[in-house]
């Protein structure tokens, strides 16, 4: 395919909002795909982004991490509030006597309750944290793809500038050796191909480096070749966006943990006051000696004056610091959805006037460049200023389209449906 068709090719191509990226790899004959010397055919990992996430979810150690926790507390709760264990006592009454005594203590019921409060509470607040911790999770793992499908775009379009220099070169520096001619339209040309040529190659690094980071997350060599599918603009949709700060304080994980120190503290402070109460124990007596009789033992044990005063005063402040860091939470999720939903906004918004405005008429003003260019002087000037313009809108809807992707993966997360993204 000579230079002149393979522009034809690429200029339809560039019509679509989403380069083709597949056909630009087998138009630029003699360009490596990206990753392409990774790994074989078979080893590659071809991902939509509910699949990496049910990936995720299935096989991320975070989600045994969290269970384990979980487990952990439930384990804890139970041990807390079982029943304490006995003791024996064994002292001489006489000289010939000796009793032994088999003490069970005793709790009051408000303890027992107040002990049974706080392994609740930390159950629950376990849950919560597993849950935030797989949340970030699935929103990395999540941002890793859309930064997948980004660099696939730039490195089309990288692509696209480096077949769009070598054009210009050879229409206005052919030759053997172009680098030779002392003409400064052809010197200028020799100039945007070298700059197109390192564009590119720090896009095919910058693809394999977001292959390397999905790879990772997903448990698999850094090697392993991974094909983006799915486009920008498609990915993570939202359903009401109107709806996304009420949804978000509802579900957020952080903040439900937080109350639910806020409980346990309280819990707390009932344990602290149940304790206030004589400790009881009960349990029969065996005196052996030149009589053996049996009795019954019963033991208290009073605390000291005023003991728990210090552990309510801490729970109480516990209370307090959670209560405060939940309205704190609330300010940061109600910053977060704002900015997002402006940056959504903002992006869609511009979207909508670069396509419909710079870059139609950027690719216009590039073919008429080129139909100019064979006059020389200015006009090849002009027809690399033009090519310029047009890649730079089209770098601009690939970084416009991220951004919105960014923001719908962020309003995902937060409230709480990122999660139950399905293939």
């Amino acid at each position: 395919m000579n230079s002149s068709n393979c522009l034809m090719a690429l200029m339809r191509a560039a019509q679509s909002p989403v380069v083709p990226v597949i056909a630009l790899l087998f138009l630029l004959a003699g360009q490596p795909a990206a990753g392409g010397a990774q790994g074989t055919a078979g080893d590659t990992l071809r991902l939509s982004l509910a699949e990496v996430l049910t990936q995720v979810r299935q096989e991320h150690p975070i989600w045994r991490a969290g269970s384990a926790r979980v487990a952990a507390a439930r384990a804890r709760a139970a041990e807390r509030s079982r029943t304490p264990t006995p003791s024996i006592n064994v002292a001489t009454a006489a000289l010939t006597d000796v009793q032994v005594e088999l003490l069970q203590p005793l709790r009051w019921p408000w303890e027992g309750s107040a002990l049974k409060g706080v392994g609740v509470q930390d159950v629950a607040v376990a849950n919560a944290e597993a849950e935030a911790d797989r949340r970030a999770v699935l929103l990395d793992a999540a941002q890793r793809f859309a930064d997948g499908l980004r660099t696939t775009r730039t490195l089309a379009l990288a692509m696209e500038a480096e077949s769009l220099a070598q054009h210009t070169v050879n229409q206005v520096a052919p030759g053997d050796r172009p680098d030779q001619t002392a003409d400064l339209a052809g010197l200028q040309t020799l100039v945007s191909l070298d700059e197109a040529h390192r564009a590119r190659v720090r896009a095919e690094l910058q693809h394999i480096i977001s292959q390397a980071r999905l790879a990772v997350v997903l448990g698999r060599d850094p090697e392993t070749p991974v094909i983006f599918e799915g486009e920008l603009a498609a990915i993570a949709p939202l359903t009401d966006r109107e709806a996304a700060l009420a949804s978000a304080l509802a579900t957020d994980p952080k903040s439900a943990r937080l109350a639910h120190e806020a409980a346990r503290a309280q819990q707390e402070v009932r344990l602290a006051r149940a304790r206030r109460w004589p400790a009881l124990a009960v349990g029969p007596a065996l005196t052996v000696g030149d009589k053996s009789r049996l009795g019954l033992a019963l033991g208290f044990s009073f605390p000291a004056w005023g003991r728990q005063r210090d552990a309510v005063r801490a729970a109480h402040a516990e209370r307090d610091t959670a209560l405060a860091r939940i309205d704190v939470r609330h300010r940061e999720i109600t910053a977060l959805v704002a900015e997002a939903l402006v940056t959504l906004t903002r992006a869609d918004t511009e979207l909508v006037l670069l396509r419909s405005g710079t870059i139609a008429r950027a690719a216009r003003a590039l073919s008429l460049a080129e139909q100019a260019a064979p006059q020389r002087g200015a006009y090849v000037l002009a027809w690399l200023a033009a090519r310029a313009a047009y890649l730079d809108a089209r770098e601009a809807e690939v970084d416009l389209e991220w951004q919105s992707a960014e923001a719908r993966l962020l309003l995902r997360d937060l409230t709480g449906s990122l999660i139950m993204e399905e293939p």
